[in-house]
């Protein structure tokens, strides 16, 4: 089960659809942007620029991107490899970045130099080259590619590494909604979906098979390799080393040495045989196998795979009616919490201490105009605190909110003391 979201740049979850991954992210993408800009009434030729992981890279999706000039996508160089720093030409130019952490005047500062160019692998993408330092020195460097040749490049880059607030969300939603529960176990059989899935030829199960055993076969080669290199470079070392030794005038004073140093070329002529065997045995082997996949069927039709291996597909309909409550929620909670946040100023618990307000149990006072709620958090406040807590009620008093029942009663929410409660037992009849 995947869900595919989208999310505003500030973090804040907008638009999601529930599948599986029968069709990988690059080619999903495109039809839930098309379906996102139907449910949002977004005119077509609105311009949308999307900020992706690199899940999306792949050579037909920037082909299809740059096809559409209503749709941008910005994200990350899959394997980029780094490189000497300042680039030829010097840096194109220098940003910071500035994070609060704990609260808002503790602030952190990024400082990130950039070089933008054309990207040499495809002319029509744009490169954005960034080494970026944090507050504690480490550098990284990383590879920005967009379609977007006209954005200015440190705001593409402050997008790029503000996609962090999504995984944030993803992790909140989880732990505090539950947007991971699957909800249903109804499935439909892949044999039922044949007229409802686009099925594609991919890469056989025989071809990827022959594959993994060749990669294991070659690092395994690599390995042995690698340690006759080194053996032979040591061996190359002692010779030099005897020859020297043997030319000394007096080499009696060397004969210990020289009886190490001719017990170790023994040794390394005996087990450089054995590996030079294993080397041109997995040569062997790894001709095989190529003559095999040379053979083999390279693709299969991904539909029929999955329909011989009896694969089922989870039905999304009650998860996703679950799922839009949950977002919901979330997005009611964070609306609330704002106030409180700002107040509070404390980022290492205000989501905490806000949810044990919406948690906590409470007293109803009904009277003919309105309905007072006393709630009693189940911990004691610290007088701060709790007047931070009174002065958000307060505001959400302002509001005047009204019982949702057609009555106008007004909705008045109080923060109580337990001490102010007094229960008493009346007899019945």
């Amino acid at each position: 089960m995947h869900s595919d979201f989208i999310h505003t740049v500030s973090g804040e979850p907008l638009y999601f659809e529930t599948t599986d991954n029968f069709a990988d992210l690059r080619q999903r993408f495109f039809e839930v942007v098309q379906r996102c800009r139907q449910v949002m009434k977004w005119p077509r030729e609105r311009v949308l620029s999307f900020v992706v992981d690199r899940a999306i890279f792949g050579k037909e999706v920037f082909e299809k991107v740059l096809s559409d000039p209503a749709l941008h996508l910005i994200t990350w160089e899959k394997g980029y490899q780094r490189q000497p720093w300042p680039p030829p030409g010097g840096i194109s130019g220098s940003m910071v970045i500035e994070r609060a952490r704990n609260r808002a005047d503790d602030i952190r500062s990024y400082h990130l130099e950039y070089w933008d160019r054309t990207w040499p692998k495809n002319e029509p993408l744009r490169q954005i080259v960034v080494q970026a330092t944090n507050p504690p020195g480490r550098v990284i460097q990383v590879s920005i590619l967009t379609d977007d040749q006209k954005g200015a490049a440190i705001g593409i880059i402050g997008l790029m590494f503000g996609r962090w607030v999504q995984e944030n969300d993803f992790k909140y939603l989880d732990k505090h909604f539950g947007i991971n529960q699957i909800t249903s176990y109804g499935v439909t059989g892949y044999d039922e979906l044949r007229k409802q899935v686009a099925d594609r030829q991919v890469r056989s199960a025989g071809a990827k098979a022959l594959q993994e055993q060749r990669r294991q076969l070659r690092a395994k080669q690599s390995r042995l390799l690698l340690v006759e290199a080194k053996g032979e470079h040591e061996q190359m070392q002692r010779q030099q080393r005897i020859k020297a030794l043997e030319e000394q005038p007096d080499a009696q004073q060397a004969k210990k040495e020289l009886s190490r140093l001719r017990q170790g070329q023994t040794r390394w002529e005996s087990t450089h045989s054995a590996r030079q065997e294993q080397i041109q045995k997995l040569s062997g082997e790894l001709a095989e196998l190529d003559a095999q996949g040379e053979q083999a069927q390279q693709t299969e039709s991904r539909l029929e795979r999955m329909i011989e291996e009896k694969m089922v597909r989870l039905d999304p309909e009650k998860k996703r009616l679950m799922d839009s409550l949950r977002v919901i929620a979330r997005n009611v909670f964070y609306r609330a919490l704002q106030p409180f946040k700002k107040a509070y100023n404390n980022y290492r618990d205000d989501h905490g201490q806000f949810r044990q307000l919406t948690q906590a149990s409470g007293v109803l006072e009904v009277c003919p105009d309105q309905i007072v709620v006393h709630l009693m958090p189940r911990v004691n406040y610290p007088p701060r605190l709790r007047r931070i807590l009174a002065t958000v009620l307060e505001g959400i008093n302002a509001q005047t909110p009204v019982l949702p029942d057609g009555s106008n009663r007004r909705l008045k929410l109080r923060l109580a003391h337990r001490s102010e409660m007094k229960l008493s037992i009346a007899p019945s009849g």
